[in-house]
């Protein structure tokens, strides 16, 4: 068969090849040279004593010599991977015979340390198969010689004794070698393995300088630090044929090293418990001054931004510092957050025990100062940073704002948030008692809300983007005072509180369309999306602060849950008529339904209180339903006079069940007709009005109480009575086309018929088989199956009727 038929066989449609031939053919090769190195491995060390020495020097020799002459035939030949194998297994005898030699004591070898022979073989062999790849155009013993120039200097230090430090001084200096070579031969693939050398050794050396007791120990682990300063420096300013990334990247390690090791120094000598802030100072100090370097001519030094005045040099170097000592201080502050965080929610445990035990416990508020330097030190470089990159910002508009615009907005809004712990901390700091702390908190929260409120009312026009900041700081201020107001009641009375109000004031400033003070200004613009969205959440804020306030008044005057929910329920109500009042005022909808919804919630809340007191939930059900009444008024919410008349109802029924009362018709027929009759009325005189408005509360005042009395009652005339009058609600819905007589009525109707004959079908179940209720039940099924579609469209015309009734 031809050589290519089955290539073409292939194509035309036989089995696909998965491994092309170079695959196959490298795989081959790869395992044969395997193959021969172990069988190598094998002969020296089972093999090795039944020979002389002569015969030993012998075959070895012959063998890596064949093996390292034989890639220069193989490629004449054009056989260019085998020889390569060839070349990698010489070069894997070379270390075999070194072994060997040094098994047989040539030349006293068996006399030399392990660590120092072999660290002189890997690094004799290293040059050797450079040379040897050079001079044999082969691709492969390069790598070979990259990997085994890994060796000496680890082994070197082994050789001597030498510890950690002198590990990372090894993998930096054979790194610096690493380099120096690929600058003169232009080899990619070397300077990537040195990079990683690199790292690895600096990241030896660092983990080394952070963790020794001892003043000494640091001036030794110095010496790779330095080491590695000066490789990153070297390389981004004398080596300018690297890639900007390469540049900065080695600038910022050696900023890193330079960090650590002064960091290190300052750990030995600082007192307990500064360590983190002695490594961020310096972080900081390199963070301000990249940035001001960056921030030169108004702009930070990228490539594509940096002029004439700004070499790329100059750029990278900049670019580096920045990222590290921002990523350095950012390293310790994530090893300080812990006290931080701590030192934040500490009035939070006392609280919990206050408010869900019951008991005061005696606690202590104290915070370390180097946790809060590191803070205040984060704090300065984002606002160093924010200063500087503003000086870039145009016309201030969002909605024009440009990606660096936008990065000097999230920097001042980062600077602005680090800043509200770093401030309020501080008296806990100072060792200020708790009350002097909160009182703080509270004036900050106070002055904040007065600051946003006049620059709202004097400076309406002024850019959105200056409001964002003030918002999100006050949002922190007023979380932490709130959270720390937990640890005493007459405390979260008191801000709490404070807080309602300037949530109101707030809220009700950023609402007003115009809010100009100036006598002869322009009507001044509508409020802007965020002092609208602020406005929402500052008004549901107030009414859920007032709830707050409701619930701590009762808990500290020890009175009972469902006595508490009264109070709540009052809150709901203020928040109603508040809600109502700011609907009049033009531009205030979206607040005004915000604010009463979150009263709704309240009022939820306050029913949910009195839920297992039925007197005191009778009396919220009518309070409620009232106050239901009273906000039907408004002419956009008519239909919450169908809730509160279901409250109202709902109150009835539960006193009627307080009273122990079996005839409830007594009591619910009289409100029955008269709300009957006020429906008839409404309906002749409004024509648009719905059957539900009319007479869905009429109707269920008496049918739905008497239903339940039905199901434990065992006499028939009340059975009897009822299904009468369900039945003539349903005829008249039917005749008159109107829902809630028919859906009310037949729904009754079908309860009452289901109650009657509930008895007779327990019975007639009692009396069959078992297996017939399954039958039925099956046969059901496949009718309800078969028929499904039929009576899915005549329940849609069903739905479709009654929606369309009155």
């Amino acid at each position: 068969m031809p050589a290519g038929s089955g290539t073409a066989g292939g194509a035309a449609g036989g089995p696909a090849r998965e491994v092309s031939a170079p695959s196959a053919r490298t795989a081959l090769l790869v395992v044969g040279g395997v193959l021969v190195v172990v069988a190598a491995l094998v002969f020296t060390v089972v093999s090795w004593g039944r020979l002389g020495i002569g015969g030993r020097a012998a075959v070895l020799l012959a063998v890596t010599a064949c093996a390292l002459a034989l890639p220069r035939p193989l490629r004449r030949r054009k056989l260019t991977a085998t020889a390569e194998a060839s070349a990698a297994v010489g070069l894997a005898l070379v270390l075999l015979d070194a072994y060997a030699a040094r098994e047989a004591g040539l030349g006293g070898l068996d006399r030399m340390g392990t660590a120092g022979y072999w660290a002189v073989v890997t690094a004799l062999t290293a040059v050797g198969a450079a040379v040897y790849g050079w001079w044999q155009r082969l691709r492969l013993p390069l790598p070979i010689a990259v990997l085994l120039a890994r060796l000496p200097g680890l082994l070197g230090v082994a050789a001597l004794g030498g510890g950690p430090e002198d590990y990372a001084t090894a993998m930096i200096a054979t790194a610096a070698v690493d380099f120096a070579v690929s600058t003169t031969l232009g080899t990619g693939m070397l300077r990537a393995v040195g990079g990683g050398w690199a790292l690895l050794g600096g990241a030896l050396a660092v983990a080394h300088a952070v963790s020794v007791p001892s003043p000494a120990e640091v001036v030794r682990a110095w010496v790779p630090l330095v080491l590695l300063a000066l490789l990153g420096t070297a390389l981004c300013r004398g080596f300018r044929a690297l890639p900007f990334a390469w540049r900065s990247g080695s600038e910022g390690v050696a900023v890193v090293a330079l960090v650590v090791a002064v960091g290190a120094g300052l750990r030995c000598i600082a007192p307990a418990g500064w360590a983190v802030a002695g490594y961020a100072a310096p972080a900081a100090l390199v963070a301000v001054w990249a940035a001001v370097r960056c921030a030169r001519r108004g702009r930070w030094a990228k490539p594509a931004e940096s002029g004439p005045s700004t070499p790329p040099r100059e750029a990278a170097a900049a670019v580096g510092e920045l990222i590290a000592g921002s990523a350095m201080l950012l390293l310790t502050g994530v090893v300080a957050l812990p006290e931080l965080a701590h030192a934040l929610a500490r009035p939070a445990l006392p609280g919990m025990a206050l408010w869900l035990d019951g008991r005061a416990t005696q606690w202590n508020w104290q915070l370390a100062t180097a946790p809060l330097v590191v803070l205040w030190l984060a704090v300065s470089v984002l606002t160093t940073m924010a200063v500087l990159r503003a000086r870039t910002i145009g016309d201030g508009h969002t909605d024009q704002l440009t990606p660096t615009d936008q990065l000097a907005h999230a920097l001042r809004n980062a600077a602005a948030l680090a800043a509200v712990p770093a401030l309020l901390l501080l008296p806990v700091a100072l060792g200020l008692p708790y009350g002097w702390v909160l009182a703080i908190a509270a004036a900050a929260s106070v002055a904040l809300t007065l600051t946003i409120v006049r620059t709202t009312v004097v400076m309406r026009r002024s850019p959105e983007s200056t409001l964002v900041p003030r918002l999100a700081v006050l949002s922190a201020t007023d979380a932490l005072a709130l959270l720390w107001s937990s640890a005493d009641r007459v405390a979260v009375l008191t801000v709490w509180a404070i807080f309602a109000a300037s949530a109101a004031v707030l809220a009700h400033v950023l609402a007003t369309p115009n809010a100009s003070n100036t006598p002869n200004a322009p009507t001044a613009p509508a409020a802007r999306p965020a002092e609208r969205a602020t406005a929402r959440i500052a008004g549901a804020s107030a009414v859920l602060a007032l709830g707050v306030e409701a619930v701590a008044a009762g808990i500290t005057a020890q009175l009972p849950a469902h006595v508490t929910a009264f109070a709540v329920l009052a809150a709901a109500v203020v928040a109603a008529g508040a809600a109502a009042a700011w609907h009049r005022i033009p531009g205030r909808g979206q607040v005004s339904t915000a604010v009463e919804g979150t009263g709704y919630l309240l009022a939820v809340i306050a029913l949910a209180l009195t839920a297992l007191h039925p007197d005191a939930l009778s009396l919220a059900l009518a309070v409620t339903g009232v106050a239901g009444l009273a906000i039907a008024l408004r002419p956009d919410r008519r239909r919450a006079a169908l809730v509160g008349t279901a409250l109202l109802i709902a109150s009835s029924w539960v006193r009627l069940a307080l009273a122990d009362v079996t005839s409830p018709e007594a009591y619910t027929l009289p409100v029955t007709a008269v709300a009957l009759a006020i429906g008839h009325r409404r309906r002749k005189s409004t024509p648009g009005t719905s059957s539900w408005a009319a007479y869905g509360a009429g109707l269920s005042a008496t049918m739905l109480p008497s239903l339940a009395a039905t199901w434990s009652d065992e006499n028939w005339v009340r059975p009897l009575l009822l299904g009468t009058a369900a039945l003539l609600a349903t005829v008249v819905g039917v005749r008159t086309r109107l829902q809630a007589p028919l859906v009310v009525g037949s729904g009754v109707l079908l309860l009452v018929g289901a109650h009657e004959l509930a008895p007779t079908v327990v019975q007639v179940l009692g009396l069959l088989p078992r297996w017939v209720p399954l039958a039925a039940a099956g046969l059901l099924l496949l009718l309800l199956g078969a028929t499904y579609e039929k009576r899915l469209t005549e329940a849609r015309r069903l739905r479709d009727t009654v929606r369309n009734m009155g």
